[in-house]
């Protein structure tokens, strides 16, 4: 998510942002596991999608100059900071990198553009990144990555926190990577995946193997950079989810968390929004749970396979998902937009294929992760008007509510 707007513990007053029909689509980034690249996407001509010629191209590959040996093989993390680097958490070479647009080129592929940031064989302090599936900036300006082992490694699931102390370009030297928070001690069948963050406060997805998936709320109140005790709980569990369902993707804005779900759910794929409507730090009525979006809107000739990504862009109230399927009719990235300000995606025009092999013809090639993009050193772009702020009281009353559609 980019330039967060609100601050967490204002989510009882809830703003929507609204856009004019027909807008840009934003640029945006996707990882794609068909052809081990990570790409850019640009709306040229302001269509609202990027499946023109010319307006999708390679941002970074194994063709880099910076001599990085296949970095983008397996991507599974993808965010970009502040300063407008991109990070990335490959797990093929287990290592998160970091590429940032020098030149301008629009890719992050000449002589010392790219960098390991963070290497489960070369950090100082040992530990292992068996599988790098989340990477995010936190507030203090430090990397945090999730790292989810397997069964030929079970070092235990972790939240790494990871910042250049010495300014040589990585977080592998003695006391640039700390264990966070650990996964595994909170539940022993973890297996996490993304973390967003709103404010000072982290939101974790974490499929938990046989146990219900759920998603974690965590900050360092005391500041001693560990998540221990009560600083760490769960926000919203499947065992009690008021009907919504998470899997791998998160994103927080907008006063509330996004999920994209896919698995178990009668071949139908769910955008939930949670709102913690009531401010107790928990989705605990069924007010705080709405369907925002499903596939049965797909537009014909699309279909649906997998969704690990999803991003949100509150400067314009975008929100970004993917599907990794085998087809070309099920590798596209899809564009939400909230032209009525009503918190949902349901009405016409709010639905919009940005990329999809189909129309495109070369990629997305099983697209794992999206990312909003904004160039290096760009003026940010002015906020569209927000809709007055809707209190909770009210929202029973709106369409905010309406149900998943046959």
């Amino acid at each position: 998510m980019t330039r967060r707007l609100y601050a967490a513990g204002l989510l009882p007053a809830l703003a929507l942002l609204s856009a004019p029909a027909g807008a840009a689509t934003s640029s945006f980034l996707v990882s794609d596991q068909g052809t081990d690249q990570i790409l850019l996407a640009t709306d040229l001509n302001g269509d609202g999608d990027t499946n023109d010629e010319g307006e999708v191209g390679v941002f970074f590959s194994a063709a880099n100059a910076s001599g990085l040996v296949s970095p983008s093989g397996n991507v599974f993390g993808l965010s970009q900071t502040k300063s407008g680097a991109v990070l990335i958490g490959d797990g093929d070479t287990d290592s998160v990198y970091r590429l940032f647009d020098l030149d301008g080129d629009g890719t992050a592929e000449s002589a010392g553009e790219a960098a390991v940031w963070f290497s489960g064989t070369a950090n100082a302090a040992g530990y292992k990144l068996n599988t790098p599936n989340g990477v995010a900036e936190g507030p203090d300006g430090a990397v945090y990555v999730v790292e989810a082992d397997t069964n030929g490694s079970p070092t235990g699931d972790w939240v790494y926190r990871t910042q250049d102390l010495n300014g040589d370009g990585d977080a592998n030297d003695a006391g640039e990577a700390t264990q966070w928070l650990s996964l595994t001690g909170l539940k022993s069948s973890s297996s996490p995946f993304e973390i967003r963050f709103e404010g000072d406060t982290a939101y974790i997805t974490d499929t938990a193997g046989g146990a219900a998936d759920v998603i974690y709320q965590a900050r360092d109140a005391d500041g001693n950079g560990v998540i221990e005790g009560a600083e760490v709980h769960e926000f919203a569990s499947e065992a009690n989810s008021y009907g919504a369902l998470f899997d791998f993707a998160l994103d927080v804005g907008q006063g509330s968390v996004w999920t994209w779900q896919w698995l178990a759910n009668g071949g139908i794929a769910s955008v939930f929004r949670l709102t913690d409507l009531d401010g107790s730090g928990v989705i605990d009525a069924a007010s705080e749970v709405v369907e925002a979006w499903n596939t049965t809107l797909l537009p014909a000739g699309y279909s649906f396979l997998a969704g690990f990504g999803m991003d949100l862009n509150e400067e314009t109230g975008e929100v970004f998902i993917t599907s990794n399927g085998s087809t070309a009719g099920s590798d596209w990235i899809i564009r939400l937009l909230d032209e009525d300000g009503d918190g949902t995606f349901w009405d016409d025009g709010e639905t919009t294929v940005a990329l999809s092999r189909l129309d495109q013809g070369t990629w997305p090639d099983r697209p794992r992760n999206v990312a909003v993009y904004s160039t290096p050193g760009e003026v940010a772009p002015v906020p569209l008007p927000a809709a007055l702020p809707l209190l909770g009281a009210g929202l029973g009353a709106l369409a905010f509510l309406r149900r998943r559609r046959a």
